[in-house]
């Protein structure tokens, strides 16, 4: 069966990285005067099904309510990193204000381009689903 969904849940994915990279950023905004932090991010990290199917195994769901992997390809993730490359302060914290407020705010907009695509992607589902009589 066709899956109407697959767009929509590859940018879902993508929604909840930015998401979480929001939160991690925002930490680092809040630690700013913490002495001897260090920043930290979040890079994306693909996680191909080719490692597990060139062995022979799978990932197996132990509970009921644990998600699965959305679309049966590959899951982005996270990974979180230390982020010192801002420099460090006298106290040894490496945040530098402006330059997490730069990241937080190019994040947001990535975060607002993905989101829009999503509502745009819903809309033609919308439109197919009603025989394009809007809803």
């Amino acid at each position: 069966m066709l899956d109407l969904y697959a767009g929509v849940t590859h940018l879902g994915q993508a929604l909840d990285y930015h998401l979480e990279r929001h939160n991690v950023l925002a930490s680092n905004v809040a630690h700013v005067d913490t002495p001897g932090y260090h920043p930290r991010d979040l890079a994306r990290v693909e996680q191909s099904s080719a490692f597990g199917e060139a062995l022979g195994v799978a990932l197996a769901r132990t509970d009921a309510s644990h998600l699965g992997a959305a679309g049966g390809g590959a899951e982005v993730t996270g990974r979180i990193f230390t982020d010192d490359s801002g420099g460090g302060g006298a106290d040894g914290n490496h945040v530098t204000l402006e330059r997490e407020a730069g990241k937080l705010a190019a994040n947001q907009l990535r975060y607002d381009v993905v989101s829009a695509l999503v509502s745009s992607e819903l809309r033609g589902l919308l439109f197919a689903a009603t025989d394009g009589k809007g809803g």
